[in-house]
């Protein structure tokens, strides 16, 4: 022991030039055996002087892996790498084999949809991420890692990266960057209960923005039953700015009747919202809507229903799930459910009673998407209107005002042409 401390004495004097240790006038500084950068220097100057590992641990109190870690530090950096790295310097770390296995196994209860829970759960990166910070589990990876991960075990394929696609037009589409812009609608059917004959409808209607859906079953596509399901997701999800259909004709109307603007468009005019009509036979141009009613079937019909009850009660857990499991890089990994409560929403009162028969005339725009013909015509309710053949193929946005009964024509943002629309009755 005696030869030791003799030892430790002789290398106090080492003439090794380590950083300095920054004082304050005045006050003498006494290094102590807790601190951090004092140890790893005392260490080096041990190891320097000859001493072997296991009495430079037992004399500065640490293992043998934290000194192996200093050593190698000092030998690729010198004295300076005696102090802690800042994080632009330090590599990323491999996540640990137990938190790459949890990551498998939340993928694969989520891809079970065994459970009524999970039957509609989404299995992405952000879907597994919300979970895990459920779960309590730190730090959290980022999305990126639990793609790797996922990529690693072979469960998922990896991106391929695609060059966008050129496009001959511009499509003057809708633009959401908040909840209730813009609402997409669209009608699923006929479907067919298990052993009946009669038809039903799944009416459908998203906001582009957060992704929250209202979903209703129907005995029939009629502008009653549109009229109904309007009410509904305004009382649910709330009155949109937009609302976009396509050109069936329990929304726009039928034949010279379509000119005055069928129930449908004028109730949404008398309630603040823009009906926007998209191309005829142009169903992407709904992608969003287009997109979940695939997802959405693909899920919902892997079980036979033989009673109606049975199927609303499945709607009904459908659209539980989308809004309040399903969360979105967008929304800062929230649902559409927690991030609508942060928001004032113009909601219809719950009694409020839709009304079926036509309403007075309301001022406001109803806005139509169209393609040129080939001749230079765009069609929109029964009615020709010639813009030119120099725009054969192009989309151009024609918006009715009717508080001033004329028709606009937009191309690329800008007036095109005008026309009066002598159409309209209170």
């Amino acid at each position: 022991m005696t030869r030791v401390l003799a030892t430790i004495a002789s290398v106090a004097v080492f003439p090794l030039q380590l950083p300095r240790v920054a004082t304050v006038p005045g006050f003498q500084t006494e290094a102590t055996m807790h601190d951090e950068l004092f140890a790893r220097q005392q260490a080096i100057q041990l190891r320097l002087a000859g001493q072997s590992i296991n009495t430079i641990c037992r004399t500065v109190h640490r293992s043998r892996v934290w000194f192996h870690l200093w050593w190698r530090r000092y030998r690729a950096l010198g004295p300076d790498g005696l102090f802690d790295l800042t994080r632009a310097n330090v590599h990323p770390r491999r996540l640990s084999p137990d938190l790459e296995q949890t990551i498998v196994n939340v993928r694969q209860r989520l891809e079970s949809q065994v459970h009524p829970a999970t039957r509609y759960s989404l299995i992405g990166a952000q879907t597994i991420l919300a979970e895990l910070e459920a779960l309590h589990i730190r730090p959290l990876p980022s999305p990126r890692t639990v793609e790797r991960v996922l990529q690693r075990h072979g469960v998922t394929l990896p991106r391929i990266p695609l060059a966008p696609l050129v496009s001959r037009y511009t499509y003057p589409s809708p633009q959401a960057l908040d909840s209730n812009q813009v609402h997409q609608v669209d009608c699923v059917g006929p479907i067919y209960l298990l052993g009946q004959r009669k038809r039903h409808y799944l009416w459908t209607c998203k906001d582009i923005f957060d992704g929250a859906v209202c979903l209703d079953l129907s005995r029939s596509r009629k502008m009653d039953a549109v009229l109904a399901f309007l009410g509904k997701c305004w009382k649910t999800l709330g009155r949109p700015r937009v609302v976009q259909f396509d050109n069936a004709r329990e929304i726009v109307g039928w034949g010279p009747a379509a000119r005055y603007l069928s129930r449908v468009l004028r109730l949404s005019l008398r309630m603040g919202v823009e009906p926007m009509l998209i191309p005829p036979a142009k169903p992407e141009r709904q992608g969003s809507i287009e997109n979940f009613n695939g997802w959405m079937q693909s899920r919902l019909f892997q079980r036979h229903f033989s009673r109606v009850s049975a199927l609303r009660l499945e709607l009904q857990r459908l659209q539980a799930a989308v809004n309040t499991q399903h969360v979105h890089a967008r929304l800062g990994g929230l649902t559409p459910d927690q991030y609508r409560r942060q928001k004032q929403l113009s909601k219809l009162p719950p009694r409020y009673v839709i009304p079926t028969e036509p309403v007075p005339l309301a001022a406001g725009r109803v806005t139509f998407i169209r393609q040129v013909t080939p001749n230079g015509n765009i069609h929109l309710l029964s009615l020709t209107y010639k813009v030119g053949k120099r725009l054969k193929g192009q989309y151009i946005k024609v918006v009715l005002d009717t508080q001033r009964h004329r028709l606009t024509a937009y191309l690329n943002g800008r007036v095109h042409k005008r026309w009066p629309y002598p159409y309209l009755k209170s």
